[in-house]
């Protein structure tokens, strides 16, 4: 294994921090969208 700065170190946790929020984010996103949709019956609402 080759030797890594810190700061490369912390980059790669960054972004990997930041894809796996925005996964979730969007997955409760959906999810609050399709619930709206059942609920009110009035097309697509935003959050």
């Amino acid at each position: 294994m080759k030797e890594i700065s810190p700061l490369a170190l912390a980059g790669r946790y960054l972004a990997r921090f930041a894809a796996a929020s925005g996964v979730i984010a969007l997955l409760v996103w959906v999810t609050w969208v399709m619930l709206d949709l059942k609920h009110l019956q009035s097309g697509f609402t935003l959050p």
